[in-house]
């Protein structure tokens, strides 16, 4: 029965509609401009994406760029308003160190305040 079907071709559809027949080359050729349109869309979107990282690296960088020249880097250990003597932070400081330079870690960090809980 499947077969009868896929053996004739109707020439009006049931609701009296004329049906569009494609011919091999028309089809192919409706087949490269699917593809074409489709692979332009994906290049813009990726170039899209492109501009938005670099507008993002570029306004990280001068925010960066912004915070490291308006702070200054605090080498002192001073008394400010903390309950732990200087000698104890010191130590607590350089134990930090130790462990960090014995791991041959490349973080590099500083120790702001110290507070007893």
């Amino acid at each position: 029965m499947l077969a009868n079907l896929l053996a004739s071709r109707p020439e009006t559809s049931t609701d009296g509609y004329d049906i569009t027949w494609l011919t091999l080359p028309e089809g192919l050729i409706y087949a490269l401009i699917g593809f074409i349109v489709t692979f332009l869309g994906i290049v813009i979107l990726i170039f899209c994406v492109w501009i938005y990282g670099k507008i993002i690296k570029g306004v990280r960088e001068k925010s960066v760029s912004k915070k490291k020249s308006a702070s200054v880097p605090q080498t002192v250990v001073s008394e400010s308003d903390s309950d732990v003597p200087v000698e104890v932070r010191l130590a607590i400081i350089a134990a930090i160190a130790a462990y960090y330079e014995n791991e041959k870690s490349s973080c590099e960090f500083k120790v702001k305040r110290i507070k007893r809980l």
